[in-house]
């Protein structure tokens, strides 16, 4: 049997980075993921980047008539979603092959297949028993199945098999208002599609500032993508080509589109690891519990990323993966101290960090609020969309920032200056003092 001092089973952002960052400091370590392609998991392969690289597309066509306005002759003859297709099959290839040269150079072994513990020190994959010191489980998410719409990758899609299409809808509802739908609105909209967006909630992005979601929603409905909020599906019927959806709506009992996106959210995979052989606790909904420091209720057994419930990015699974990674090598007990900012890849694009308006009432905390919108901004003027604004929060006795949200261009670039205002307790007075590139987006932050 071969023994090794850390076995990491998922090849995610939070995978590949621990077993980066563990094989770097001399642990002998192997990787475990089901198949090669993998290798990045669901953010590289069917999330993050090849949405991503869609969005950029579409986004980049939905600008074309303001610079037609200044002078720039284009001709757009319609939109070739295949070449789309190919494109970002060949990026993602691209990078995954990235990935696994880092992975060798730091003498990472890979092995493939399903991989399930036999105890708190053994695992087996296929017929082959593997013995560690630590592990890291690293298994990542899948989209979630509704009863009443269940995925069947012609009709009724995930954000995993959209992915698959070979042409584009002529009409599509999307279930979900997360950060997940809003961007694939985003997406077919810009490219022609009617889009339905059916909300069980009360507005898009339940989990960000109420003023953001409003301005997104105000967009959205300038667009034409029709919003349905306190909707839900009770079931459906294939007929005439299309699907029909009978829904529980203030406005409508049904809605006819060509296919359907199931975008409400997604689930822990933790199957078939068999972790009732090693006493791991889960919550109800399938979340491996871990300490502050990531180790499960098996000390030597850490979890990490999307399989634990803290926030679903990829940008905190590498954080997590590299706290765990050094708790493993020094023997120590960090936890995650840093802000988790939030990015929508939405048109106007979505990004916050800290607390937000309501969040600061609701500890009790006594702030200000400052709003500054990006009309005031030429480099916005410049890039063709100065819609939408900056919000920060800050604590009312000392003007210490405690929290930003924006809407608007480059707003997932330009958070990250609110991040280290935050994490260093700087306040409003000190971000304006700094110089600022003119004319800059991120030169908004103070005014």
């Amino acid at each position: 049997m071969k023994k090794y001092d850390v076995v990491v089973i998922g090849a995610g952002p939070a995978g590949y980075e621990a077993a980066l960052k563990v094989a770097g400091a001399g642990k002998k370590t192997l990787l475990i993921d089901r198949i090669k392609e993998n290798i990045g998991g669901v953010c590289l392969n069917v999330g993050c980047i090849p949405t991503k690289n869609y969005l950029e597309s579409a986004i980049f066509l939905s600008r074309v008539p303001y610079f037609e306005n200044c002078g720039v002759s284009l001709e757009v003859n319609g939109f070739n979603f295949e070449q789309l297709k190919d494109k970002t099959t060949a990026l993602v290839k691209e990078i995954r092959s990235g990935v696994v040269w880092m992975l060798d150079q730091a003498k990472v072994e890979l092995l493939y297949g399903s991989a399930n513990f036999l105890d708190a020190n053994t695992i087996q994959v296929a017929d082959e028993k593997i013995g560690f010191d630590k592990c890291i489980i690293a298994t990542g998410s899948y989209a979630r199945e509704l009863p009443q719409l269940p995925f069947d990758s012609k009709k009724i899609l995930s954000s995993t098999n959209i992915f698959e299409l070979k042409s584009l809808p002529k009409s599509i509802a999307i279930v979900g208002g997360g950060p997940i739908g809003c961007e694939f609105a985003t997406f077919f909209n810009a490219l022609g599609v009617e889009v339905t967006l059916l909300v069980r909630g009360e507005r898009l992005l339940s989990k960000e500032d109420e003023e953001l979601s409003k301005a997104l929603l105000r967009a959205f409905k300038k667009k034409d993508i029709k919003v349905l909020t306190l909707t839900t599906v009770s079931k459906y019927e294939i007929e005439n080509g299309g699907i029909k959806l009978f829904i529980n709506s203030q406005e409508d009992e049904f809605l006819e589109c060509e296919v359907v996106l199931n975008a409400s959210g997604r689930i822990p995979y933790t199957k078939g690891l068999n972790l009732e052989n090693v006493n791991i606790k889960q919550d109800k909904r399938g979340f491996i519990e871990v300490t502050p420091s990531f180790e499960s209720s098996q000390e030597n057994i850490y979890a990490i990323g999307d399989c634990i419930n803290t926030p679903a990015f990829a940008h905190t699974a590498y954080a997590e993966a590299r706290i765990t990674a050094q708790n493993i090598i020094n023997n120590t007990n960090k936890t995650n101290s840093h802000i988790t900012p939030t990015a929508v890849f939405t048109n106007p694009a979505i990004a916050s960090c800290g607390i937000n308006e309501t969040q600061a009432k609701e500890k009790g905390i006594e702030v200000n609020i400052k709003k500054v919108y990006f009309k005031v901004n030429a480099k916005a003027k410049i890039h063709g969309d100065d819609s939408g604004f900056v919000k920060i929060i800050t604590k009312a006795d000392s003007g210490v920032i405690l929290g930003a949200c924006i809407i608007g261009v480059e707003a997932t670039e330009i958070i990250h200056e609110m991040i280290i205002a935050i994490e260093k307790q700087l306040t409003t007075k000190e971000i304006d003092e700094i110089i600022h590139v003119h004319p800059s987006v991120c030169e908004i932050m103070r005014y």
